[in-house]
């Protein structure tokens, strides 16, 4: 008798991070992980930032680090981002097969000139030696905009996470991957608060295919803030796409 064919292959999700002060090994995409891995998918979790040097002096560079990179991912059947990984995701989206998911959350496609006046105001705190105050900006921004302040408590960040801030806001600013996003055949859900400080709906790019949603009330982190809710949204995405 012949053998039975193999199983088909675990459907693989390559998620990139946003900008941290430290590498935190994926807390910031927890509860959409837990989501992915219940739903069957080996997850892979990577820290974007760590491509980047000072030799990197634009968006396009530090993608193009990245693309040289993706082929050692192997198959990616969905393709995650958050902030400043869902940018270099959709930039990435010319790259994968065709038939590629993509999952981003708060993932700027562009940005504008208020986007880019909040992103410059923490760079420039983080370049002058004050990360700590930076990074609580950074903090304050990521809440909804009419939510409660972030915890006045000081925080503390060493030169290392100032430089990482510096460069992840500053990478961001003058962006434009829309084409890639228009371009790309595959699915595509987007996730944006209704209420973000920073990403908003006007900074996304989707195709008719393509499906963004406003989480209501919610800030730069609506997976953080709605997990059932996100991750109810996330699993019919997945089933839909035949992801689990």
């Amino acid at each position: 008798m012949p053998a039975p064919p193999p199983p088909p292959p675990t459907p693989h999700a390559l998620v990139l991070a946003p900008v941290t002060a430290r590498w935190d090994e994926g807390a910031f995409f927890a509860p959409v992980i837990r989501t992915l891995t219940r739903s069957g998918l080996r997850v892979t979790v990577v820290d974007t930032l760590s491509l980047w040097d000072e030799e990197v002096d634009s968006m396009a560079a530090f993608v193009a680090r990245w693309r040289a990179l993706l082929p050692d991912f192997g198959r990616v059947d969905l393709l995650c981002g958050n902030a400043l990984g869902g940018a270099v995701a959709q930039a990435l989206l010319p790259d994968c097969a065709p038939d590629t998911a993509a999952l981003l959350v708060s993932g700027p496609a562009r940005t504008d000139p208020v986007l880019e006046q909040r992103l410059t105001q923490i760079a420039d705190l983080a370049a002058s030696g004050r990360p700590g105050a930076a990074l609580a900006l950074l903090n304050q921004r990521v809440l909804p905009y009419d939510g409660p302040d972030a915890d006045p408590a000081p925080v503390e960040a060493d030169a290392a996470a100032g430089r990482r801030l510096a460069a992840g806001m500053r990478l961001l600013c003058g962006i434009d991957v829309s084409a890639a996003v228009h371009a790309h055949p595959g699915p595509l859900l987007q996730i944006v608060g209704s209420h973000s400080q920073l990403v908003t709906r006007r900074h996304t790019a989707a195709a008719p295919h393509h499906r963004v949603h406003i989480a209501p009330g919610a800030g730069m982190r609506p997976h953080a803030e709605q997990p059932a809710k996100v991750s109810s949204l996330i699993e019919a995405y997945l089933r839909e796409k035949g992801l689990r």
